[in-house]
């Protein structure tokens, strides 16, 4: 195991409840209340139908070129920018571009523990999730894209401006060549945009960019607009510290910490299990409790204080439960428990 919880919140049926949203709170049909640590995958940086937003949607969308120029502002140096409709449309482009800058075909993923996987060879590009990845370790993979030749890719869509005012690359100071970015960009509607290096973005292909909805570029100037003035990182990174120093106490206090973990990067704490006879106690604990939470903790600039003493109280009662169906269930293997703090998937 050790894996967090990733399981995808089956759709409503047809006719079935419909959930409204505002802040970090969700509330159904009947009028039932939720706090939400899912945040749409953790795309809802700001906070579900954040007032600003919403408006600049109603008011419609800006040139594309001003919110290109937005997010090259946030951006250490001086990115080029493009959009997309799509999170899942900008990696492959940006793949594609250093394939045709480099002459090269194949793209690895660089893993802390593995490396580049695979080795060095007719390499094109190398793609790095720099979430929870150490400065160092990101300096090094730097140094291995420079002496292969090839374009070092940064996929930002969990990191950009979650762990950093400047994302990923603001934070441990290590520069991208490309870097992708999704619907966080824009508060949860979907978009998706590659930064960086300029010969490398008119390396793109336009057919591989199909335009965003104007609905969605509304509100990606609106959400840069408001984090280049208030950045969010700061406080979520104390808000998760807190909640991940409280939780570790707990679990220590219960005998629980070779079932359970909260780890990961403090702007998104990731809970780890043993069994996954543990997971589903957290699964069905978190629901009876009123979070809405199927993975790691979301958090946003919509929460604070009382919505993460209300997780920490959540986990008082639900981990001294683990311990007892830890020993229920008898001895686990030692290699049942690994670390592996960079949720993998996730939005």
């Amino acid at each position: 195991m050790g894996r967090a919880a990733f399981i995808p919140a089956p759709p409503a049926p047809k006719g079935g409840p419909r959930l409204r949203a505002a802040g970090c709170r969700l509330w159904d049909s009947d009028g039932d209340e939720r706090i939400d640590f899912d945040m749409a995958g953790g795309s809802a940086l700001l906070g579900h139908a954040h007032p600003a937003i919403e408006s600049a949607i109603a008011d419609g969308p800006p040139a594309e070129g001003v919110v290109e120029a937005a997010l090259s502002r946030l951006l250490p140096g001086s990115s080029a920018v493009r959009f997309c409709a799509e999170e899942s449309q900008a990696l492959p482009a940006a793949i594609d571009a250093a394939r045709r800058a480099t002459g090269r075909r194949r793209a690895a993923v660089w893993e802390v523990e593995a490396g580049v996987y695979g080795g060095v060879d007719d390499l094109a590009a190398i793609i790095v999730d720099p979430l929870g990845a150490a400065p160092g370790d990101l300096a090094a993979v730097r140094r291995a894209a420079d002496v292969a030749g090839a374009v070092l890719i940064f996929d930002e869509g969990a990191s950009a401006f979650r762990v950093h005012e400047n994302g990923a690359q603001g934070l441990t100071g290590v520069s991208p060549d490309l870097a992708v970015f999704g619907s966080a960009l824009a508060n949860g509607r979907s978009i998706g945009a590659i930064a960086g290096r300029i010969d490398l973005i008119f390396a793109l292909d336009p057919e591989d960019l199909p335009a965003p909805s104007p609905a969605a570029l509304a509100a990606t100037g609106a959400t840069l607009r408001l984090l280049a003035v208030d950045p969010v990182a700061p406080r979520l990174r104390v808000l998760g510290a807190e909640l991940q120093a409280e939780v570790a106490e707990l679990t220590r206090a219960a005998g629980a910490e070779r079932l359970f973990a909260l780890g990961g990067d403090p702007s998104l704490p990731t809970p780890l299990f043993a069994r996954p006879q543990i997971e589903g106690l957290w699964l069905r604990g978190m629901a009876d409790r009123g979070f809405a939470v199927v993975g790691p903790h979301a958090l946003s600039a919509a929460h604070g204080e009382p919505e993460v003493a209300a997780l920490i109280a959540a986990y008082a009662d639900l981990l001294p439960k683990f311990t007892e169906e830890g020993r229920r269930l008898g001895p686990i293997p030692r290699a049942a428990f690994v670390y592996d703090v960079r949720p993998e998937g996730h939005a």
